[in-house]
């Protein structure tokens, strides 16, 4: 029983990564967003902490010039 709710947290934390990251994507792309002002939209919008995104480990766009 205990491995089957490991392996649901393991399955809930792999579909949050995944909806983050393409909201992320989403976000960046309409947007032209830099990577603070994704942090600061996930924040707003999401209620997910930079803890959270660091527990994710979401990597955004690095941010240029152009």
């Amino acid at each position: 029983m205990n491995k089957d709710i490991q392996k649901n947290k393991k399955i809930d934390t792999i579909r949050m990564k995944d909806i983050i990251s393409q909201l992320t994507d989403v976000i960046y792309l309409l947007c032209n967003a830099k990577g603070n002002n994704i942090a600061t939209v996930l924040e707003q919008f999401t209620n997910i902490t930079a803890e959270e995104q660091e527990i994710l480990n979401l990597i955004f766009p690095h941010d240029t010039n152009n």
